[in-house]
C-alpha cells in the first residue's frame, strides 16, 4: 500500500478513524458473518474479504507508486456511505447497512491516497458486495422462477431417461416418489458463488471484454442446468432405493458434486476462452 512513512499525527488520526469505524460497523459485520455461519446460500462471504485482501496485497507496490494526493472526492463518498447506513438503521434495513460499509472503505482510500489509488482498487472493493446476502424481496423473486426452470427441465430429462413424469410448477411426480424442487435445487445457492468465483477468474485471467462477459452470462444457465441434474440424479436415486436418498449424506454429496461438475464447467470455459485469446494476440504480433 502507500507509504507507510507517516508522522504520529497521521497515524493517530488513522487509529481514531478506525476505532469510529469499528463502532460504527460492528454490530452489522457481526451479524454479517453469523448469516455466513448459518446460511448456506452465503457461507461464500467468508472468502470474499480474502480474496479483496490479496488482491490489494498483491498489487501494494504498485499502490505505493501509484499514490498522489489526498482528495476530497473521497469524503462525499464516505459521506454518502454513512447516509445509506443511517437509512438501513432507521429503517431496520439490513441490506443497506451492510453495503454502505463497500463505499465507506473505498471513500477512505481515495481520501487519503487519492484517484490513482482509488482506481487501481475499484475492482477489489467492489468485489465485497458479492458477501453481502440479497434482500429476501430480491432472492424470493429470484428463487421462485428458478425452481419452475429446474422442475420442468428436471420432468423432461427424467422422461429421457424413460421415467413416466408429470410436472406440477415445483412438484415433480414420479411412479414412487414426489419431489419437491426447493430453493437448494433451483440453482440459487450456487448462482450466487459460482458468479463470485467466475468474476475473480475472468477477472485474472482474461482481458477481453467479450469473454469476461461471456463467461459471466454464462453462469445462470450452467447453474440451473447442473442442478437440474442434481433433481434428476436424487430422482432416480429415490425410484430404485428408496425415498431416503432425497435426505441426508446422500442427497448432501449429490449437491455437492454437482456444485463442484459447475465450477469445473465454468473453469474449462474460462481457461479455453484465455487459450483464445492467447492465441489471438500471438496473430497480431
Amino acid at each position: 500500500m502507500p507509504d507507510s512513512r507517516k508522522p504520529a499525527g497521521t497515524w493517530a488520526a488513522w487509529a481514531l478513524v478506525l476505532i469510529l469505524l469499528a463502532a460504527a460497523y460492528w454490530p452489522v459485520v457481526g451479524y454479517l458473518i453469523k448469516n455466513w455461519w448459518i446460511d448456506p446460500n452465503y457461507s461464500h462471504g467468508f472468502l470474499v474479504p480474502l480474496v479483496t485482501a490479496w488482491l490489494l496485497w498483491s498489487r501494494r507496490q504498485g499502490l505505493a507508486q501509484a499514490a498522489g494526493r489526498p482528495s476530497p472526492w473521497g469524503l462525499v463518498v464516505v459521506g454518502l456511505g454513512l447516509v445509506l447506513l443511517i437509512l438501513g438503521r432507521w429503517g431496520h434495513e439490513l441490506f443497506l447497512q451492510r453495503i454502505s460499509l463497500v463505499p465507506v472503505l473505498w471513500g477512505l482510500v481515495l481520501t487519503a491516497w487519492g484517484w490513482p489509488v482509488a482506481r487501481a482498487t475499484l475492482f477489489p472493493f467492489a468485489y465485497l458486495f458479492f458477501m453481502i446476502p440479497l434482500p429476501y424481496l430480491i432472492y424470493d423473486a429470484l428463487a421462485f422462477p428458478l425452481r419452475l426452470v429446474a422442475a420442468s427441465l428436471a420432468g423432461d430429462l427424467l422422461r429421457l431417461w424413460g421415467l413416466p413424469v408429470l410436472v406440477e410448477g415445483n412438484i415433480i411426480h414420479l411412479p414412487r416418489n414426489v419431489l419437491d424442487v426447493v430453493d437448494a435445487c433451483s440453482g440459487i445457492r450456487s448462482l450466487v458463488s459460482l458468479l463470485a468465483a467466475a468474476v475473480i477468474m475472468v477477472y485474472l485471467w482474461l482481458g477481453r471484454f467479450w469473454s469476461r462477459a461471456l463467461v459471466v452470462l454464462l453462469v445462470p444457465p450452467v447453474a440451473i442446468l447442473t442442478n437440474s441434474l442434481r433433481v434428476v440424479i436424487a430422482g432416480i436415486l429415490a425410484e430404485h432405493y428408496g425415498p431416503s436418498m432425497l435426505e441426508g449424506a446422500t442427497h448432501d454429496l449429490v449437491g455437492w458434486l454437482v456444485f463442484l461438475a459447475a465450477f469445473g464447467l465454468i473453469l474449462v470455459i474460462t481457461l479455453v476462452l484465455g487459450r483464445l485469446e492467447g492465441r489471438g494476440r500471438e496473430k497480431t504480433t
